[in-house]
C-alpha cells in the first residue's frame, strides 16, 4: 500500500513538472503580431540583418503592404525581413516582381528598406494584387520614417524620433516614447500608453488614444476623438465628429475645437482651471457644484475660473453640445 502511495506522489509531482514549464514561462521574447494575426504567412521572401554600430536612421516604404517594427531585446542586429503575397492581377495576368525594385541598403548613417515601381509612369504595378509587408525588429533606439501607399502599420516598445506615415491604412501605436508623429490620409489611428509628444492626423478615420504622458495633439477632419487616461497639454480638433476626453491632469495650452460634433470632457477633481467655453449649448454644472468659481456662465458660453485658475482651457463647438465635467484625479 506504501508503495502504491509513493508512486502516486511521483506521478502527480511529474504531472505538475509538465504542467509547470520553466523555459514557456520565461520566455518572453517579443513575436510579431502580424505573424500571429496570419496577415503574412510563409518564410520571408528576402531577409537582412544589419550590425547596430553607431546611431542610424532607419527608413522603410512600401506600396502595397503592412508594416511592423517592435525591439526586441534578445538580438544585437537590426532585422528586416520581407513578406511578398502573389496575388492574381486582371490587368496583366501575371504575377511577376519585374515591375518593382526591391531595395535594402546601408549607408553610415541610414538603412534603408523599399519596395519602389521601377517606371513611376506605368500603369502596370498599379494594377497588380501583390503585397509587400515588411517584419523589423530592433534592439536599439532609433529613429525612424515608416511610410506605406496601402496597408497598415504596427509600432511597439521603441524610443526615438519617429515618422509613422499611411496614404490609405490604419495606425497601431503601443508603448512609443520620444517623438512620435503620426498621419494617414484614411484610415485611424490607435495610440496606447504613449510618453513624450505625440503628434496625431488623419483627414478621414476617427484617432483613439488611451493613457498618454506628454503633449498630445490630435487631429481629424471626419471622425471622433476619444482619449482616455491623459496627463499633459492636450490639444484636439476635429471637423466632423464628437471629441470625448477623460484626463487625469492637465497642462497649459489645451484646446479642443469640433465644428459639428459635440465636447465631452473630464478633468480631475483639482480645479485650478480657467475654463473658456462654447457651442450650441454649455454643460458646466458639474463643475459649479463642486467649488466656488468666478466668472459667468451662459446657455451658450462659460467663462470661469476656479481655485487659482493657472491652468486655461479653451473648448469650442459650432453646432455641438459642450460638457465638461469632474470624475478623475491620479
Amino acid at each position: 500500500m506504501a508503495v502504491h502511495k509513493s508512486l502516486t506522489v511521483l506521478l502527480l509531482f511529474a504531472g505538475l513538472v509538465g504542467f509547470y514549464n520553466p523555459s514557456t514561462a520565461q520566455d518572453k521574447t517579443p513575436k510579431s503580431r502580424l505573424i500571429e494575426q496570419g496577415l503574412v504567412k510563409g518564410e520571408p521572401f528576402e531577409s537582412e540583418r544589419f550590425p547596430v554600430d553607431r546611431t542610424v536612421e532607419l527608413s522603410v516604404f512600401t506600396l502595397n503592404g503592412n508594416v511592423e517594427i517592435y525591439e526586441n531585446p534578445d538580438i544585437d542586429y537590426i532585422q528586416i525581413d520581407l513578406y511578398v503575397d502573389r496575388g492574381f492581377s486582371l490587368w496583366s495576368g501575371s504575377t511577376s516582381l519585374d515591375n518593382y525594385r526591391i531595395i535594402f541598403q546601408r549607408t553610415r548613417e541610414k538603412i534603408i528598406a523599399s519596395v519602389e515601381p521601377r517606371r513611376t509612369e506605368s500603369r502596370v504595378w498599379k494594377g497588380d494584387n501583390i503585397t509587400f509587408s515588411y517584419i523589423v525588429q530592433t534592439p536599439v533606439n532609433v529613429s525612424s520614417r515608416i511610410r506605406n501607399t496601402k496597408g497598415d502599420i504596427y509600432a511597439r516598445n521603441l524610443k526615438g524620433k519617429h515618422l509613422i506615415q499611411a496614404t490609405v491604412g490604419n495606425l497601431f501605436l503601443d508603448n512609443l516614447e520620444g517623438e512620435i508623429n503620426a498621419f494617414s490620409a484614411s484610415g485611424n489611428i490607435t495610440a496606447e500608453n504613449m510618453k513624450g509628444e505625440l503628434n496625431a492626423k488623419t483627414t478621414n478615420g476617427g484617432i483613439t488614444v488611451v493613457n498618454s504622458d506628454g503633449e498630445v495633439r490630435l487631429r481629424t477632419v471626419t471622425g471622433p476623438i476619444d482619449a482616455n487616461s491623459g496627463r499633459g497639454t492636450f490639444i484636439a480638433a476635429t471637423t466632423t465628429g464628437n471629441i470625448n476626453a477623460r484626463l487625469f491632469s492637465v497642462g497649459e495650452g489645451s484646446y479642443i475645437e469640433t465644428v459639428t460634433g459635440s465636447v465631452n470632457l473630464t478633468l480631475p477633481a483639482e480645479l485650478n482651471y480657467s475654463i473658456q467655453a462654447s457651442g450650441s449649448s454649455v454643460d458646466v454644472s458639474d463643475l459649479l457644484n463642486q467649488r466656488e468659481f468666478e466668472g459667468r456662465v451662459q446657455q451658450r458660453v462659460a467663462n470661469v475660473k476656479f481655485g487659482s485658475g493657472t491652468i486655461p482651457i479653451q473648448i469650442s463647438s459650432v453646432s455641438g453640445n459642450v460638457i465638461i465635467k469632474t470624475g478623475t484625479n491620479r
